[in-house]
């Protein structure tokens, strides 16, 4: 479709549904009944919606090549860039502009350090953020989610996901604030984010950057 990469995938499924994946490439996924011709109808009738998004898929993807764990490529940490450079043998150095790995580093071994800061700044943060609002909790636990910044059960555990780490502490509070939210309602409806915006006026801005932003993280 006017040089726009395309797969289809078949499944057991009720309806046509499509997005692009990270790499530019427009899924189309569709019931095992429909057929080739349906599945051009249904691109043709969004086809505007298609050119538009694939211009931000593009944009997606050339963001994701150059955040690859390579020297020379570029990391997240705490919502700033940083350059990479292997260099030497060692732990990893964090400079103001740029990390240092050892030889033989990648990626996994950036995540292990993100995990271990995981560990040192969230407990400080939701627990001085608790104790602002007023509301307790039962206990931390951090994740590797990719789907979920974060999440809180009825019974007032909270989980948060180390790769926030990579997110502007705003962006931070932001999650903290709105986990603790849930700690007075159990839900997504108007009072909630009410709640949530009592304690954060701008948190729109804040949220809009996760979710701008979350596929850098996954």
């Amino acid at each position: 479709m006017d040089g726009i990469p395309v797969k289809v995938i078949y499944s057991r499924r009720k309806s046509l549904s499509m997005k692009f994946d990270k790499t530019g490439t427009l899924i189309v996924n569709a019931p095992t009944h429909v057929s080739e011709g349906e599945v051009r109808s249904f691109m043709r009738e969004h086809t505007r919606w298609i050119r538009l998004n694939y211009v931000k898929a593009l944009n997606m993807a050339e963001n994701l090549k150059a955040h690859e764990f390579k020297g020379g490529g570029k990391l997240l940490y705490l919502g700033k860039e940083y350059g990479i450079r292997i260099s030497g043998r060692g732990r990893i150095v964090k400079g103001q502009d740029e990390f240092i790995f050892p030889e033989g580093a990648d990626e996994a071994s950036y995540e292990r350090w993100l995990k271990a800061r995981a560990k040192e700044y969230l407990p400080v943060r939701l627990t001085y953020r608790a104790y602002e609002m007023g509301i307790t909790y039962r206990e931390l636990r951090i994740s590797g989610a990719k789907s979920k910044w974060g999440s809180c059960s009825e019974t007032g555990k909270i989980t948060l996901s180390w790769r926030l780490m990579m997110c502007p502490p705003e962006s931070i509070e932001y999650v903290l604030i709105h986990e603790l939210c849930h700690r007075i309602h159990m839900d997504h409806s108007k009072a909630f984010w009410a709640e949530v915006e009592s304690m954060m006026p701008d948190y729109k801005k804040h949220k809009k950057w996760l979710d701008d932003h979350g596929y850098l993280m996954e």
